[in-house]
C-alpha cells in the first residue's frame, strides 16, 4: 500500500508539470520531467510536437523515451534516420557536393517538424573553420528552406540565445511595444553537431562592404542607400535596430562583426552566431578590453537620419 500511495502522489505531482514542448526553454526543462510523464504525453500529442519531444529528449540521451518514440512514430523514425545520414555527410566533407540522394525522404525537419522534407538539394560545404553543409529543403507544394548543418560546434548556448530573445518578442507583443528581434531556428542535435536553419534573403554586413569600390568607405555607406531605397525597409531598419541593441545588451553578446550582423530584403537587422555571449569574449577583446556598445555598431548616425 505504501509504495501504491507513493506512486499516486508522484502520479499527481507529474500531472501538474505540463509537458509544453512550444515553450522556447523547453529544451532545459526537460529535465524536471521523468521518462515515464514524457510517454504519457507523446500519446496526447500531434506528430509535430512528438518530433519536438523526440528531438529534445535525444540532445538529453533519454533513451528511454527516444527508443518509444521511434517505435511509434514513422515520421519521427524517418527524421532520425535523415538526420543520421546528414551528419555523416557533413563530418565526411571529402567531395565538394555531398551526395543529398542518400538522405531519405519524407521527414519532419527537427528546427520545423511541420515542414515536411519530400527534397533536397543544392547541397556544398562552406569554407569556413569545421566547413559546415549547407543545403536546401523543398516539401510537396515547392516551399524552400535553407539549411546548415554544423560539426565540431557547441549550439546550446546559440539555442539558449534564441530562446532569450523569443521570450524578449513575446514581452514586446504583450506590452504593445514595436520592438521585433529576428530569430531563426537552431537545435543541438549532439554535444558537438547541429541544425540551424537560415533567415531567407539575408545580407551579412560585409557584403555592403564589399560592394563599394572605396576601400576606406564603412558597410554603412552603402546600407544607407539600400535602407534608403524603400520607407518600409527604413521602418523595419527601426524596429528590428531597438530588438538587436537590447538582445546584444541583455545577452552580453561580443564578437560582433560586419560577417555576423546580418540585414533582410525587407530591411530587418539581427544577429547570428553566439558563441561569444553572456560575458564571454574572443581573445582579441579579452586582450584589447574591448566591448561591444552602441558607438562601435557598424551603423554610422546617418543611416538613422532621413534626408530633408
Amino acid at each position: 500500500m505504501t509504495n501504491n500511495n507513493q506512486n499516486d502522489d508522484n502520479d499527481n505531482e507529474e500531472s501538474l508539470n505540463i509537458v509544453n514542448v512550444h515553450d522556447p526553454f523547453f529544451l532545459w526543462g526537460l529535465l524536471e520531467h521523468s521518462d515515464r510523464s514524457l510517454i504519457r504525453a507523446y500519446e496526447t500529442l500531434p506528430d509535430a510536437d512528438r518530433s519536438r519531444l523526440y528531438w529534445s529528449c535525444h540532445y538529453h540521451k533519454r533513451v528511454n523515451v527516444c527508443e518509444y518514440v521511434l517505435n511509434n512514430c514513422e515520421l519521427v523514425r524517418t527524421a532520425h534516420n535523415a538526420i543520421k545520414k546528414l551528419s555523416e555527410l557533413a563530418k565526411a566533407h571529402k567531395t565538394k557536393t555531398p551526395d543529398l540522394t542518400e538522405v531519405p525522404v519524407p521527414f519532419m525537419l527537427p528546427t520545423s517538424p511541420d515542414f515536411i522534407v519530400n527534397e533536397l538539394c543544392d547541397g556544398s560545404f562552406i569554407t569556413s573553420k569545421g566547413k559546415p553543409m549547407k543545403f536546401t529543403v523543398i516539401d510537396q507544394c515547392g516551399k524552400r528552406k535553407t539549411c546548415i548543418y554544423k560539426h565540431g560546434d557547441e549550439l546550446l548556448q546559440d539555442a539558449l540565445c534564441l530562446a532569450a530573445m523569443k521570450e524578449m518578442n513575446t514581452i514586446f507583443k504583450e506590452e504593445y511595444i514595436n520592438v521585433e528581434i529576428v530569430t531563426y531556428e537552431v537545435f543541438p542535435v549532439d554535444e558537438t553537431e547541429g541544425l540551424i536553419e537560415c533567415v531567407e534573403n539575408v545580407h551579412p554586413f560585409l557584403e555592403f562592404k564589399n560592394a563599394d569600390d572605396d576601400k576606406n568607405s564603412k558597410s554603412s555607406d552603402a546600407l544607407k542607400q539600400f535602407i534608403e531605397q524603400s520607407a518600409d525597409r527604413k521602418i523595419n531598419l527601426y524596429r528590428t535596430f531597438l530588438g538587436f541593441v537590447i538582445s546584444g545588451i541583455v545577452l552580453k553578446l561580443a564578437d560582433r562583426h560586419d560577417d555576423n550582423i546580418m540585414i533582410t530584403d525587407d530591411g530587418k537587422i539581427l544577429h547570428i552566431d553566439f558563441g561569444c555571449a553572456f560575458g564571454q569574449k574572443t581573445k582579441l577583446e579579452r586582450l584589447l578590453g574591448l566591448f561591444m556598445d552602441i558607438p562601435s555598431s557598424p551603423f554610422s548616425e546617418d543611416v538613422f537620419i532621413g534626408n530633408k
